[in-house]
């Protein structure tokens, strides 16, 4: 994580030639400017998209997106008067960028970018090597690990000069797919963008806002490792990026309990969401298949029609199809057949035990979003759902990971060499949601 630091310069607008002096707060989780007076010189202004500075080493600096959040009342009794008094101002700042004075994020462009993302070095602890190195076409982006003493993190390098955004939005993907790898949220430790024309260096840094203290991690905690995609790296990162749109909704929902603190409940319909918006997006030619018993009745009554009502093909018009609306039950049905059968075992269990899972979850999630419609054989306590959480995240995980090229296999060995939860519970929930109690609901009818 970057320590905190703090830097003193002056400090003006672009549009107003008024130098004031002040100082520039760091920390991970807010960016404040502190002036000795005011730069506006219209208080009822509190946004300015751009604050320039210089900073007592010489430096320049941009703010950007900056929000004031302190000023004296006294100004704008005075301003309304026809007079202007100096009063010292604070701003919120959103990100800014040391080397060089501009207009806006978009307006510069840059021939490259390197940013190193928190808790490198437990995901590849290897140096003095070129770990990834592949080419986007549909983005005309090269992208390049290294892990050397002269570089460390990811190098991104577009054909043509591109923005501060643009660059913003593959890191946040590279990001993401890091922390679906790992298992836990990171941020950035360094950004740093390179100009086209005389590789002059800029050093960006943004806010990063957690709702909630994230961990620390170990190595060991680290779910796949880049040892456990060497083989195939840049294959995993070329469908990451080809799946991100589709997985956007899905790993969204996925990332956000790890930067919000959320009702168990809550916790729970996101898990089932997650599962049921996967299938739905990832799998939309699925169909609903109707067994042969199912459809040996459907013959019979139709057979049966056809003798009773004279004409029934040209009177009624009617013909029996195949209902293709897939319920929730048969979403996690389906994803669960993909599924080796070692790892079904370790997730939940056997068949019958996997069936009394899917249906408790389904008529819990039932339960909660038709304000008390389903009462029976749902989960109430907080043990219950917590286990169910574990599970439902553990299998969306295997699910995610499986989509973007990682082994099942090794997906598999990790889960179970894990040290953390939700993986050293699931025998512990096997032991409650497997019991007899649960299982005696095999025998019952499905739901919706």
């Amino acid at each position: 994580m970057l320590e905190e630091f703090h830097i003193k310069g002056y400090w003006w607008l672009p549009t107003v030639n008024k130098k004031v002096e002040g100082v520039l707060h760091f920390k991970q989780e807010i960016i404040q400017l502190e002036l000795k007076g005011s730069i506006s010189e219209n208080p009822n202004i509190d946004i300015q998209e751009i604050i320039w500075g210089k900073a007592e080493s010489g430096e320049e600096i941009t703010l950007f997106n900056t929000i004031r959040t302190l000023y004296d009342m006294r100004v704008l009794d005075n301003y309304k008067q026809g007079s202007i008094i100096d009063i010292p101002e604070s701003y919120s700042i959103n990100s800014f960028l040391i080397g060089g004075l501009h207009e806006e994020l978009q307006s510069t462009k840059f021939f490259s970018c390197t940013f190193l993302p928190s808790h490198f070095n437990q995901w590849i602890p290897q140096k003095d090597k070129t770990f990834i190195n592949i080419f986007l076409d549909k983005e005309r982006l090269k992208i390049k690990g290294e892990n050397n003493d002269y570089q460390r993190g990811f190098l991104l390098e577009a054909e043509e000069g591109q923005s501060i955004t643009w660059y913003l939005e593959y890191i946040s993907k590279i990001k993401k797919l890091l922390m679906l790898m790992s298992g836990h949220p990171n941020v950035n430790e360094r950004i740093e963008f390179f100009s086209e024309k005389d590789q002059r260096k800029c050093t960006y840094f943004i806010i990063n806002r957690p709702k909630k203290k994230l961990p620390n991690i170990q190595m060991k905690q680290c779910l796949i490792r880049y040892i456990d995609i060497e083989k195939n790296a840049s294959q995993i990162f070329s469908k990451w990026f080809t799946l991100y749109d589709d997985l956007k909704i899905v790993t969204g929902i996925y990332f956000s309990d790890w930067y919000m603190d959320k009702f168990l409940e809550m916790k729970f319909l996101n898990a089932v969401q997650v599962v049921e918006i996967f299938h739905s997006w990832m799998r939309k030619d699925t169909k609903k298949v109707i067994s042969p018993e199912s459809y040996t009745k459907l013959e019979m009554v139709k057979q049966l029609l056809k003798e009773t009502i004279p004409n029934y093909n040209e009177v009624l018009k009617v013909n029996l199809k195949e209902d293709k609306k897939l319920i929730l039950q048969n979403r996690f049905e389906y994803l669960f057949k993909e599924l080796d059968e070692k790892t079904k075992e370790f997730l939940i269990g056997n068949d019958e035990e996997i069936t009394v899972f899917t249906r408790q979850a389904v008529q819990t999630r039932n339960r909660f979003t038709h304000y008390g419609k389903e009462q029976q054989f749902t989960l109430f306590s907080s043990k219950e759902l917590t286990y169910t959480i574990y599970r439902l995240k553990a299998f969306i995980t295997v699910l995610l990971l499986k989509e973007i090229g990682v082994s099942e296999f090794v997906v598999l060995h990790r889960m179970m060499n894990r040290l953390d939860i939700p993986y050293t519970e699931l025998q512990a929930a096997k032991h409650l949601l497997n019991s007899e109690k649960y299982l005696s609901l095999g025998s019952l009818s499905n739901s919706n």
